[in-house]
C-alpha cells in the first residue's frame, strides 16, 4: 500500500505547474531575475521558425507548456518569414505542444537552467514541432557567435580553427583564419569582416564520419554557405578537409611558421611526399638515408622552390615516430619506401604520419600534370585506371573537361585530355572511394591548389558514370 502510495505521489507531483519549484542553489540568483510570466509576443517574431536558447522560468509537465526567458536566436531556418527574429532576446514567452519523450527534459531540468528548443510560430503562439529540446550549459555570447552583417550572405570556402564541437547536433564553433575562395553566388558585401572572428558552422548530418575526425585545435578548409540572411548560422556546401589529408594533419605547420627558413636548396622548406630507395638505416636512432626517385606531392604550406631537385639525390631522414619503425625494420637496403618528410628547420627532414614500403618505381606511376593544366579548378571526367586504399588515392585517366569554375589559373584545361592524373582528398568521401573500382568512368570536382605539385584536391561530389 505504501508503495502505491509513494507511486501516486510521484506522479501526482510531476504534473504539477512548477512555479513554485523549488530552485536549487546554484540557480537560485538567476530564478531572481526570472519573469514567470510570459509576455506578449513581439510583432517581429510572428512566422519564426528556428532554434531559441533561455532560462526556464516555469513548466507544466501535464500541459506540455513552458516559460523561457530568451537569451539568444541561434538558429533561424530558411523557412521563416519573421521580419526580426532577435526582437524575441530578453522576452519571457511561453512554449506550448511538448509531448512524449521531451516532457523528461522538462521533468529533468530545474527553474534557473538553460535549455536549447526549437520552436515555430503558430496561430499566435509558439509551439514546440518535436525535433530538439535539451537542457544546454548556462548561456555564454562565445557559445553563441553573431555575423558581421558584411559577411552575410557568404558563399564561399574558408580556413579555420576548430574551437567547439557540439556532438549531439553536429555542429562547430570555429576561428576564420583567412577566406580562401568567393563564390560567384556570393552576396556578402565583405567577405573578409569575418576573419578573426568565430561561426557557427551547421550541416554534418551528411558528413558524420568527417565530423567526428575533426578535433578541437584542428585546422580545416571547408566550403559553406549563408542560406537565412537573419540566421547567425552557416550550413557546410561542399567539402571538409585538414590540408590536403585530414590523416597527415600534424605534419602542417601554421602558413607563417617557416618565413625565416633559408630556401635555398631543395630540402629547406619541403613539405610533401618522397618516394626512393634505402641507401642505409639506423632502427635505434629512427634515422634512415634514401636516393628519392619521385616527389608525388607537395603539400600547401611547402616553402621549397624547387621540390623536385630532390630526384636523384640522397636524403638523411630522422625523426621516425615509435609506430612507424616496423616499416624500416622490415625493409633492406636497395627496396623503396614512400613517407611524408617535413623540414626540420637544420639540415634534414624528419619523418611525417606515413612510412611504408612499395614497389619500385616506374615510369608512369607518379603522373605529373602539364605546366599549362596547373593552378585548375573545374570538374574532370575520366577511367579510373588504379587505387591506392592505404592514401585514399586514385589515378585516372582524363577524357574531358567537363567545366572550368570561375577561378580556374590554368593556362590551357584541356592539356590534361588523355594524361593521367592523381587524385587525393577522399578521406571525407570514404564509402564513395570504397564503391569505386579500377576500370569505372567518374565524374569529379577538382582543385589544382599547389603548382609545384602534382596531386589534385577533390573538392567536390564524386560520381561514378
Amino acid at each position: 500500500m505504501k508503495s502505491q502510495l509513494s507511486t501516486l505521489a510521484v506522479l501526482f507531483g510531476l504534473t504539477l505547474p512548477v512555479a513554485a519549484e523549488e530552485v536549487s542553489e546554484t540557480t537560485a540568483t538567476q530564478a531572481v531575475e526570472l519573469n514567470s510570466t510570459p509576455e506578449e509576443l513581439p510583432a517581429g517574431i510572428r512566422r519564426f521558425n528556428g532554434m531559441l536558447v533561455g532560462r526556464l522560468a516555469a513548466k507544466d509537465v501535464e500541459k506540455g507548456s513552458f516559460v523561457a526567458v530568451i537569451d539568444a536566436v541561434p538558429r533561424v531556418w530558411r523557412n521563416s518569414k519573421a521580419e526580426d527574429p532577435k526582437s524575441i532576446v530578453g522576452k519571457s514567452i511561453q512554449i506550448e505542444g511538448v509531448f512524449g519523450r521531451f516532457l523528461d527534459v522538462l521533468v529533468t531540468t530545474r527553474i534557473g537552467e538553460t535549455i536549447e528548443f526549437e520552436c515555430k510560430h503558430a496561430e499566435d503562439a509558439l509551439v514546440f514541432p518535436g525535433e530538439l529540446l535539451r537542457k544546454v550549459a548556462p548561456y555564454n555570447a562565445e557559445d553563441y557567435p553573431v555575423l558581421p552583417e558584411e559577411f552575410r550572405g557568404f558563399h564561399g570556402s574558408v580556413v579555420a580553427d576548430v574551437k567547439k564541437k557540439d556532438p549531439e547536433t553536429f555542429e562547430l564553433i570555429v576561428e576564420v583564419r583567412k577566406i580562401q575562395d568567393v563564390w560567384k553566388e556570393s552576396s556578402a558585401k565583405k567577405p573578409e569582416s569575418i576573419v578573426g572572428k568565430t561561426m557557427m558552422l551547421a550541416g554534418f548530418w551528411n558528413r558524420k564520419e568527417t565530423y567526428h575526425d575533426l578535433k578541437v585545435g584542428s585546422r580545416l578548409e571547408v566550403g559553406m554557405q549563408h542560406i537565412g540572411r537573419q540566421s547567425d548560422h552557416l550550413t557546410v556546401a561542399e567539402f571538409v578537409r585538414s590540408g590536403d589529408e585530414v590523416a597527415m594533419d600534424r605534419m602542417r605547420l601554421d602558413d607563417g611558421a617557416v618565413e625565416g627558413m633559408k630556401r635555398e636548396g631543395g630540402v629547406q622548406g619541403f613539405r610533401g611526399m618522397l618516394v626512393g630507395r634505402l641507401v642505409k638505416k639506423d632502427v635505434e636512432r629512427g634515422t634512415f638515408t634514401i636516393t628519392v626517385d619521385a616527389v608525388p606531392r607537395v603539400w600547401n604550406n611547402n616553402t621549397a622552390p624547387a621540390p623536385k631537385s630532390l630526384i636523384g639525390k640522397n636524403v638523411d631522414l630522422n625523426e621516425v615516430p615509435s609506430s612507424l619503425l616496423d616499416a624500416l625494420v622490415v625493409t633492406r637496403i636497395g627496396e623503396t619506401l614512400q613517407l611524408g618528410a617535413l623540414y626540420d628547420g637544420e639540415d634534414g627532414l624528419r619523418v611525417g604520419e606515413v612510412l611504408r614500403k612499395v614497389a619500385p618505381v616506374k615510369k608512369g606511376d607518379y603522373p605529373e600534370l602539364p605546366d599549362t593544366f596547373r593552378g585548375f579548378r573545374g570538374v574532370l571526367k575520366g577511367r579510373v585506371i588504379k587505387k591506392d586504399e592505404h592514401l585514399w588515392d586514385l589515378t585516372i585517366e582524363v577524357t574531358d573537361v567537363v567545366k572550368s569554375f570561375e577561378n580556374d589559373r590554368s593556362e590551357n584545361a584541356d592539356s590534361v585530355i588523355g594524361k593521367q592524373v592523381m587524385l587525393s582528398g577522399f578521406w571525407n568521401k570514404k564509402e564513395t572511394y570504397h564503391g569505386i573500382s579500377v576500370g569505372d568512368e567518374i565524374q569529379v570536382g577538382v582543385e589544382h591548389p599547389q603548382k609545384l605539385g602534382d596531386q589534385l584536391s577533390v573538392i567536390e561530389s564524386v560520381r561514378k558514370l
